[in-house]
């Protein structure tokens, strides 16, 4: 961005403050009189430097102080990303946009200064000068957008700009392309082989359950219901914990990225006492039993980036818990052993779970559910190669059922949960 673009909107507060339509207290010049002589200020009893709307004669109760607009975007954004109750791994995401994609273009510009066409402008800077995706670029507007409705909420404006701004956010989805690539049944038990036996059972939790890594890292024996055969999934081991105060300026640089400390949490995007419930086949329910009884669990204590729980894997040494790092050596050195020699990797086996059960006429809505989707549209576009007999499979099913040939059993009644709007 350049200098003049930024003295630009550093010089257009004065416009972002004339946008007090319908408020009483502008001073000469158009700009707000602090002094509190205006009758909207004087009316309630209320301190200087407020700005009240008015409606028809009537008071509505709202103000803003007019330092909030010159407040700069930065300043909000950094505000906006301690807010609320965001896991960690989501506020790095927003620090690493703030300081590569925001602070570079906008600088020390106002919050009030930023109008519709400097964010259309921005967008373009990150495509054409920057090279990123046009999804990525559209990714990081929608967070800024998040920033603005934060800005409007705690009153440093009263609209939000990207009210104004439109982004062709469907037409970037259709031309994502994504290629799903699955491991044969031989390879998984290959590698599976030729891992140290403590960490076998990895395998057949992604592979037979659809777990993802975190997830399978962090199952408990309190989340294995035998006698139901479920495994209820409700937290994950990920890299995005809580670290001690960076002293030095290396522990600082360290602290911005990879360095972050493993932490075992509950899953994103979930209450806190929200999980599912995921089918646990009987060869996985016997190999987790066997598991136990030859290699025992780690009990972990609740504490900083902890949960409590006797966790099936922990470190070689039993003395932490199971990291991705160690998780990503075992496999690679294993499926070299095994004399595979294409990439696979771990979650290729979370593919081969789905693909499975899909193929063999799993209902998409229940395979959401235990994949952990929370749109089963998800599931669908990724998986839909897999079921291209699905059309026919429901036109033989129906025929038979309106032909009387299948005798159809149904509730005449039941209930179902939903979500209150």
């Amino acid at each position: 961005m350049g200098s003049g673009h930024r003295v630009l909107l550093l010089l257009r507060v004065e416009g972002a403050l004339r946008h007090f339509e319908g408020f009483v207290g502008v001073g000469q010049g158009g700009w707000p009189d602090l002094g509190g002589s205006s009758t909207g200020c004087a009316q309630g009893g209320e301190g200087p430097g407020r700005l009240f709307r008015h409606q028809g004669g009537e008071d509505l109760g709202t103000y803003i102080a007019p330092t909030g607009l010159l407040t700069p975007l930065v300043a909000v954004y950094r505000e906006f990303i301690v807010s609320g109750d965001r896991v960690n791994g989501t506020r790095y995401q927003y620090e690493t946009s703030l300081r590569l994609h925001v602070e570079p273009y906008f600088g020390g510009a106002a919050v009030g200064a930023v109008r519709p066409k400097d964010l259309q402008a921005w967008l373009k800077w990150m495509v054409e000068e920057r090279g990123y995706k046009e999804s990525t670029a559209i990714n990081r507007y929608e967070t800024l957008a998040g920033v603005f409705s934060f800005a409007v909420a705690n009153e440093y404006l009263t609209k939000n700009p990207c009210q104004h701004v439109r982004t062709s956010r469907r037409r970037v989805k259709r031309k994502t392309k994504k290629t799903i690539r699955l491991p044969t049944l031989e390879e998984i038990e290959a590698i599976e082989r030729h891992l140290p036996g403590p960490y076998k059972l990895l395998v057949w939790l992604m592979a037979g359950c659809g777990l993802r890594i975190g997830e399978a890292c962090a199952v408990t024996l309190q989340q294995i219901d035998f006698e139901a055969g479920l495994i209820y999934v409700d937290r994950q081991i990920t890299q995005d914990g809580e670290n001690e105060e960076p002293r030095t300026a290396v522990q600082k640089a360290i602290t911005k990225g990879r360095g972050r400390a493993h932490c075992i949490r509950h899953l994103k995007w979930r209450d806190l006492d929200e999980g599912r419930a995921v089918p646990l086949p009987p060869t996985i329910a016997a190999k987790v039993q066997e598991h136990v009884e030859r290699y025992g669990s780690f009990h972990v204590e609740n504490g900083v980036n902890r949960l409590q729980g006797d966790y099936l894997f922990s470190n070689i040494g039993r003395t932490n818990i199971l990291m991705y790092s160690l998780v990503d050596r075992l496999w690679r050195t294993s499926k070299q052993a095994a004399g595979i020699t294409r990439k696979i990797t771990p979650h290729w086996l979370r593919h081969f779970f789905a693909s499975a059960g899909l193929s063999k006429g799993v209902p998409v809505t229940d395979m959401a559910e235990w994949l952990g989707h929370r749109d089963p549209r998800i599931t669908h576009e990724t998986y839909a190669h897999i079921m291209p007999d699905a059309p026919e499979r429901l036109r033989v099913l129906m025929d038979s059922v309106l032909t009387r040939e299948t005798e159809l059993r149904l509730p005449l009644e039941f209930d179902v949960l939903i979500e209150a709007a």
